[in-house]
């Protein structure tokens, strides 16, 4: 039941929030603002959340997810109603990037925390269940705000979608916590009963002493810069080829697609070959599939790359979030995870901007999506490391490295 309502919270919020890609060119041409003004909405978002997450995750550590998921839930569904009825660049600014990233803080490391907190044995299933299920939102979020844009208009479409977020998200929300309703509990003791890697692990204040916490979070920052870039301009890309807005959506949708079957495939391999193994693989497939991506292929091989660049983003996604419980344990899980999340933020922050200007400059996303291949490649080495390779600095208190 805690799944399904973790799931429910982060179904519900980013279904209406995976639109912000489709509306882009029909907010660039209804007001005449440009795609790179357009993107910094998302970016500004992105930051605020980043920013905020550590204290929420810190929070939930200590109060549990129900009251935190429940406040984010109004406060995101509230930032889509009043989105319906902006006339100015300012109040989107407000609206999508501020009052939306303080409600979409929360969303996606709060569960994440919740069900690391339930699962030791095939944590990398549990998780691949969870963030599978959220990934439905990115299959269904693009198509629906299509249809929702076509059928009435912009306006009408963010209202219905804050509608949406207060029906599902906020009730689901009321059904979330932790183990024997207490933050550190049935989880924490049966951890602590178990050798190697699985036990408690350090502190937080010792976590952070650990060189590898800013590797991962390093390899967490590069992921979100690549991630983001390909989300929220793809729409975009297919559509300057002159096909329609349905036609052009797809792509974000078999994106979606593919990472929601890598979610859980992925994360089923992890407990089999190894996190560092199956980060291997899945970070090989994007590398390919977005270097495919450059090359100009038709848009029927569009279709198919993205299907594998999503199923090797989401399983990347999934062996940083894996692989983080492995170094560190759960205790405090969820403030050490706000602090890596914010290095994704960031990474995802920079990511839409960049491309957006880069596009604006260069009427082309072959240089954007070309640092989103570098910056995968920098990530695949950066992961390598923050699992065990590198030992800690001098000083440093020994951290279990994973089996």
């Amino acid at each position: 039941m805690v799944v399904a309502a973790c799931a429910l919270v982060m179904f519900g919020t980013w279904n209406a929030h995976n639109g912000f890609g489709v509306f882009l060119p029909v907010l660039a041409k209804e007001f005449g603002w440009s795609r790179g003004a357009i993107s910094v909405a998302a970016s500004f978002q992105l930051m605020v959340g980043g920013v905020l997450a550590f204290a929420l995750g810190a929070a939930s550590d200590r109060y549990g997810p129900r009251a935190i998921l429940a406040l984010s839930a109004l406060l995101s569904g509230a930032a889509f109603l009043g989105s319906s009825l902006i006339s100015a660049l300012w109040q989107f600014y407000l609206l999508q990037g501020l009052l939306l990233g303080v409600g979409m803080a929360s969303i996606y490391l709060v569960p994440i925390v919740t069900v690391s907190r339930w699962f030791v044995e095939q944590r990398g299933l549990a998780l691949g269940v969870l963030l599978g299920c959220h990934n439905l939102s990115f299959i269904t979020g693009p198509p629906l705000s299509a249809w929702l844009i076509n059928t009435f208009n912009w306006r009408v479409s963010y209202l219905l979608l804050g509608g949406l977020v207060w029906c599902v998200a906020l009730p689901a929300s009321l059904f979330t916590r932790f183990p024997d309703g207490s933050p550190t509990s049935r989880a924490e003791r049966h951890n602590a009963s178990r050798p190697g890697p699985a036990r408690e692990g350090p502190t937080f204040r010792q976590a952070l002493a650990d060189r590898r916490v800013w590797l991962l979070g390093g390899t967490w920052l590069l992921l979100g810069f690549a991630w983001m870039i390909v989300a929220i301009h793809l729409v975009s890309y297919a559509k300057d080829r002159g096909v329609t807005l349905e036609a052009a959506s797809l792509t974000l949708t078999l994106f979606w697609v593919g990472a929601t079957v890598g979610r859980v495939a992925f994360g089923a391999a992890a407990d089999r070959l190894g996190t560092l193994r199956t980060s291997w693989l899945s970070q090989t497939l994007q590398l390919i599939t977005l270097g495919w991506l450059l090359t100009g292929p038709s848009l029927a091989a569009v279709y198919i790359l993205m299907l594998g660049f999503g199923s090797g983003a989401a399983g990347s996604d999934t062996m940083v979030v894996k692989g983080a419980a492995e170094v560190f344990g759960v205790r405090t899980i969820g403030a050490r995870m706000g602090v890596m999340n914010l290095g994704w933020r960031i990474g995802a922050a920079m990511g839409p901007a960049a491309a957006g200007f880069i596009y604006d400059a260069t009427a082309s996303y072959s240089l954007a999506f070309g640092l989103g291949l570098a910056g995968l490649a920098m990530s695949f080495a950066l992961f390598t490391l923050g699992m065990g390779a590198l030992p800690p600095r001098a000083g440093a208190p020994q951290v279990p490295r994973p089996a």
